[in-house]
């Protein structure tokens, strides 16, 4: 769908979609426009794939998620709730869609393709990766080894920056689980990491 008859009337050339809101964006795409979308992926993708990457026990799949979460928030963007940044919403998406273990995104990346917005990120060079590997692969495996339900509510808060009670409205659960989640979480990971260490 194109921009609308006021978004061009307003911005003529149809370049100032980029400075639109999150909120604003979400309306675009409701409405059908499609532009919008990549604006939000452009602006979100990374945070939803760094919180997948903590997130999953498998981290094969996270790219097909990323793009599952965007074309899943696309078609729930009439009920979008106004926030002027999305970033919780499309994390607490893609956090969904972990819980229900939901795979087959091959469909989804070849229609993001066909629209031009499957991501392409640079590689990182082997002495990022070695270091990075190096860093995190204990905690990793530590955080792999907690139920699901905890592992998302430890990383929505500890990486993705959310706060508890938008965890509780995006996974629909009550502050009280959350904050008990955590705290369990936390407490099995450092027990992990400690017997790992001595």
């Amino acid at each position: 769908m194109k921009r609308s008859k006021e978004k061009l009337a307003a911005d003529p050339s149809g370049t100032g979609i980029a400075s639109e809101s999150d909120a604003s964006l979400f309306a675009d795409v409701a409405g059908g426009d499609l532009g919008a979308l990549g604006v939000l992926f452009d602006r979100h993708h990374e945070s939803v794939r760094q919180f997948l990457l903590r997130a999953a026990r498998s981290t094969g799949d996270v790219d097909d998620l990323v793009q599952e979460t965007f074309l899943t928030a696309a078609r729930a963007a009439g009920s979008y709730d106004g926030r002027d940044n999305a970033r919780p919403f499309l994390i607490g998406v893609s956090a969904q869609l972990l819980r229900r273990g939901r795979r087959g995104a091959g469909r989804y990346r070849a229609l993001l393709e066909r629209i031009g917005l499957a991501p392409s990120p640079p590689p990182p060079t082997p002495e990022e990766s070695s270091l990075v590997a190096e860093r995190s692969s204990g905690l990793h495996a530590a955080i792999a080894r907690l139920s699901e339900d905890r592992r998302i509510a430890l990383v929505m808060v500890e990486w993705s920056g959310m706060t508890a009670p938008e965890v509780a409205k995006s996974l629909g659960i009550p502050v009280g689980t959350v904050w008990r989640r955590l705290h369990e979480a936390r407490t099995e990971l450092r027990r992990t990491l400690e017997r790992s260490s001595t």
